[in-house]
């Protein structure tokens, strides 16, 4: 990845990652948040990692590629000598029942509408050689769907996929069932606690470096920060942007850099929980309400931008000039939306109402983290001015998940969100992705998946930008979900670790990870 590595002056120790949330499972089909992907790292591996800084693709379980003159079948040559942690050998087979693991809906999980409408089969043309074929060309397979962790045949192949989620497997509790090819070895979950995972003797990479992996759970930033001062954890992902200055005169290394994430909010478009943000002009309203260059300077501290569109800045497609409603702060605007839409204050008390319904609702996100905590709290003054009643709802982050991704029970919901390296977000907003992908709110525009399709197809990289920008103009005009602030991440790390290399992903590299003495 360009980066220089610096040879291990030690050998052995415990590295201690913390985090105020616990991941929710340990089978890749099923990650939909962080933690699980950041634990996960150091026990699976995909074919290809993605360069943090250019977003190229790089080799991994596969060395080589192949793509043919329409685009649409990806020849993947599979690295030899690679074996799973409990000895059996990694094969294309293992190839293609991962990937048919992600396509199948029964298994759960929120990728599988983006691999169905990618992929047509994945054919084994020996050991070391596997076939995707994709239902269309798809100019950036290798940096989205081959950047998926992959699982072993053997462990998975007799279970029938509807019990996946609630397989030992997934849950850890039988640690012989959690078998990647990555430089760690899973060693066991304590839910709420801690996460282990100790090194790979037998890494194809070569052996780490260090003994163990913990992701340990903190309550909260507070206590993370604490904790880095006095060495108790190593590092910590997302330090708020007000808490940099508590870093002053210590020796924790404090790192910012762009993200492909942004924090958002949505509306439930589905009646049979809400029927009070069908009309458009009353999500317009909510969002004009909202001073948000104020949150990136007071709540953020400046490390975040404005979102305009829902391209972050770290992405290629990335064009605000090309974006026509910016949704600037204007409190009259909010207002006039309001009251053409039919929503008005008539018995006086503060709050607008539309025949027998008021204009109040719940915002669910989760508890724990101070910058969602803030916005919610922002949001409900900033609200309050136009007549709009919204009361915060923080509860644990697995319960929250759970919230706005199967039972759906909500009205509003505030959280953040991070894409992978291609600016494909069909996953978001597309009709089929409700349910089988991160469409929380039951959006659904023809014409916004038209273009979303056009644009995956498209080589010309200039022609796809065009495309992506008229993809979220038309979004944009529907407003189902807001992209409010594109955050930077912000990262810190004791003095004693090495080799470490803070970025959009930077687990890359965990086998070179040492820590003195």
């Amino acid at each position: 990845m360009g980066k220089t590595i610096e040879d291990a002056a030690n050998e052995g120790g415990t590295f201690i990652e913390g985090s105020t949330l616990d991941l929710r499972s340990l089978l890749p089909m099923l990650w939909n948040d962080q933690p699980s992907f950041a634990f996960g790292a150091t026990i699976f591996e995909a074919m290809i990692d993605v360069n943090p800084e250019t977003l190229d693709p790089v080799g991994n379980l596969a060395e080589g590629w192949e793509i043919s003159t329409d685009g649409m079948n990806w020849t993947m040559y599979l690295r030899d000598g690679v074996t799973w942690q409990d000895g059996e050998p990694f094969t294309a087979n293992d190839v293609k029942f991962s990937f048919d693991y992600y396509l199948n809906g029964d298994v759960g999980g929120s990728q599988t509408s983006s691999f169905q409408q990618k992929i047509d089969s994945v054919n084994v043309i020996d050991d070391l050689t596997a076939e995707v074929v994709t239902k269309i060309a798809v100019p950036d397979f290798l940096a989205d769907l081959g950047a998926y962790a992959l699982i072993a045949e053997h462990i998975w192949k007799d279970l029938d996929p509807k019990t996946a989620a609630q397989d030992p497997g997934a849950t850890g509790q039988d640690a012989a069932r959690v078998v990647g090819t990555g430089p760690f070895i899973f060693k066991e979950w304590v839910t709420g606690d801690h996460a282990t995972s100790v090194k790979n003797e037998n890494y194809w990479d070569g052996v780490p470096h260090l003994d163990e992996y913990v992701f340990k759970i903190v309550p909260d930033d507070a206590a993370a920060i604490a904790q880095l001062k006095t060495g108790e954890i190593d590092w910590y992902v997302g330090v708020p942007g007000t808490q940099v200055s508590q870093f002053d005169g210590s020796d924790v290394k404090v790192v910012d850099y762009p993200q492909l994430s942004f924090t958002f909010y949505g509306t439930q478009l589905d009646t049979t929980h809400s029927t009070k943000f069908q009309d458009v002009r009353v999500r317009y309203a909510l969002l004009y309400a909202l001073d948000r260059q104020s949150f990136v300077d007071n709540i953020y501290n400046g490390y975040a931008d404005v979102a305009v569109g829902t391209m972050p800045p770290l992405s290629w497609a990335f064009n605000p000039d090309g974006i026509k409603e910016k949704f600037e702060f204007d409190l009259d605007k909010a207002n006039s939306l309001l009251d053409e839409a039919g929503w008005v204050d008539a018995d006086g008390d503060g709050i607008r109402e539309n025949g027998d319904q008021k204009l109040e609702f719940d915002m669910w996100t989760i508890s724990g983290n101070e910058i969602f905590g803030n916005l919610v709290q922002a949001y409900q003054e900033s609200w309050t001015q136009i007549g709009v009643k919204m009361t915060p709802q923080l509860e644990d982050f697995q319960s929250f998940v759970s919230r706005v991704t199967q039972t759906f029970d909500f009205e509003t919901f505030l959280i953040g969100f991070g894409w992978g390296a291609t600016p494909d977000q069909s996953a978001m907003w597309a009709c089929n992705s409700y349910g089988t992908g991160f469409n929380i709110v039951k959006y659904c525009n023809p014409k916004v998946d038209d273009l979303e399709n056009q644009a995956l197809v498209e080589f010309d990289r200039d022609k796809r930008i065009q495309l992506y920008t008229d993809f979220q103009n038309l979004l944009l005009e529907d407003l189902p979900m807001v992209a409010t602030e594109f955050g930077r991440g912000i990262d810190a790390y004791g003095n004693r670790v090495h080799n470490l290399y803070p970025a959009y992903t930077s687990r890359y590299n965990l086998e070179t990870l040492w820590i003195e003495k």
